[in-house]
């Protein structure tokens, strides 16, 4: 379940799209995920969370006649997964499971949201400012993080949110 990361591994870098997108142009980014999925052994059936219509389509259509990855795909993954690996990005999949209990209210994935917008997009760098700064007009900013530790521990992709918050601190000092 959730092969595309709650949206996360649709929503990639240029570089990682570039990878797929040179194999195969036609391809949606999200049938990547699905289709590794999909070629694990053993698996028998992929259940993918859609929002609308397009993504219904997308999934279909690669899926009604599903063809397991090949040596080349899987290459393509490998090279993906590398970018990823290095990219300073935070793997979020905003399911808010981190909130809920937080005793400083913040909230951690908007938080997350916008400091990756600002490092996938430096030139709009003011705005992602502005929008950070009216953010914390009304919530709690990231500073804010006691470091108590009850979003890590409901966190289901295991993310470091404690240091995370620390690293949008000092990036949102701006």
């Amino acid at each position: 379940m959730e092969p595309v990361k709650g949206g996360a591994l649709a929503n990639v870098s240029s570089m990682v799209k570039d990878v797929f997108t040179a194999y195969d142009a036609q391809a949606s980014i999200a049938s990547w995920a699905i289709r590794y999925a999909a070629s694990l052994d053993n698996v028998f059936m992929v259940l993918s969370g859609m929002s609308n219509m397009e993504q219904v389509l997308d999934n279909t259509s690669y899926m009604m006649h599903f063809e397991p990855l090949n040596k080349e795909e899987y290459a393509c993954i490998d090279e993906a997964l590398n970018i990823m690996k290095n990219d300073a990005y935070v793997q979020c999949t905003s399911c808010r499971y981190c909130v809920e209990g937080c005793p400083q209210n913040i909230n951690i994935p908007h938080l997350i949201s916008l400091y990756n917008a600002d490092l996938r997009e430096p030139e709009q760098h003011a705005i992602q400012k502005n929008y950070y700064e009216t953010h914390v007009e009304q919530n709690a900013p990231a500073s804010a993080c006691i470091g108590c530790g009850q979003c890590e521990g409901v966190c289901p992709q295991k993310l470091p949110i404690i240091k995370i918050l620390q690293k949008i601190s000092n990036h949102c000092s701006w």
